[in-house]
């Protein structure tokens, strides 16, 4: 695997992430600033199986953090153990943990995303999130 694709993937990633946690933590504008600035970050053909087994398409990921927006004030977002399980030209699919902490409660997902690197940067084509128990968190 070439270093530069781990890399922009990795990248993605924590960007994505710190994106999503604007949005969740600020009100308009801030937020709607951050959900304009992460829409084209998916593929037009994105698709994600959520924790809860539900798939869901780019139209309806986008609403989703439109109707959260701002309303998480205080959530902390934390991208670990990031690993690149496969390669190829420039689609690159990364596992990560996410946890997510707020209220001092704790929730936390094993996710594995398939980027695809193009002239306008990293972009998601694929995401799968399985929730994780306390005992594995």
């Amino acid at each position: 695997m070439h270093s530069n694709n781990i890399e922009w993937a990795h990248h993605s990633v924590h960007h994505v992430h710190d994106l999503i946690h604007r949005i969740f933590t600020c009100p308009a504008p801030a937020g709607q600033a951050a959900l304009t600035e992460l829409m084209p970050v998916f593929t037009d053909t994105f698709s994600m199986v959520s924790t809860g087994g539900a798939i869901v398409d780019r139209d309806q990921v986008a609403h989703l953090f439109h109707r959260a927006m701002g309303a998480r004030p205080g959530l902390q977002i934390l991208v670990s153990d990031l690993h690149t399980v496969w390669q190829a030209g420039d689609t690159v699919a990364v596992r990560y943990q996410e946890t997510h902490r707020l209220n001092g409660v704790s929730s936390a997902r094993l996710s594995l995303v398939i980027l695809l690197e193009t002239p306008a940067g990293a972009r998601w084509h694929y995401l799968h999130e399985t929730a994780l128990s306390p005992e594995a968190q």
